[in-house]
């Protein structure tokens, strides 16, 4: 049985400058009293997570909610990797939205139409770990 062992903390900036270079994560929040995973694309700007969010009804039920998300990498040769947490609480945004003297084309990796929804996440609380998953005897995967 594989179980991963925690190599190391990792420092809020190098959490930050992680969690820059990947394009996707996960949003976790709750529905139904019962824990949700959502994919979504996302970027981290000015100690906030941004998710575009599309016209997806999803996310307006989760205006003003306490919200964990997670990014991270694991390589599958070597089976090390990385994982930050953010938890904070989300605003929803069109990009006039997002605050003076935001420029969406500087700070977001993709294009956006003014009225095109994002849920904001304010970066409350980040942890982040060094992982190494060991690899059981005869798993050639």
């Amino acid at each position: 049985m594989s179980i991963a062992r925690t190599d190391g903390a990792l420092t809020i900036a190098d959490c930050a400058r992680r969690l820059a270079s990947v394009p996707t994560g996960r949003l976790i929040y709750t529905d139904g009293a019962l824990p949700a995973v959502r994919p979504v694309t996302f970027a981290a700007v000015r100690g906030e997570i941004v998710i575009y969010t599309g016209h997806d009804p999803l996310f307006d039920r989760l205006e003003n909610w306490l919200l964990t998300f997670e990014a991270g990498h694991l390589d599958p040769d070597t089976r090390t990797g990385w994982t930050v947490l953010v938890h904070g609480h989300a605003h929803l945004r069109t990009v006039p939205g997002l605050g003076a003297g935001f420029d969406p084309f500087a700070g977001l990796p993709w294009h956006t139409d003014p009225l095109d929804g994002h849920l904001v996440l304010d970066i409350e609380r980040i942890t982040g770990h060094h992982l190494t998953l060991p690899r059981p005897d005869g798993d050639h995967r």
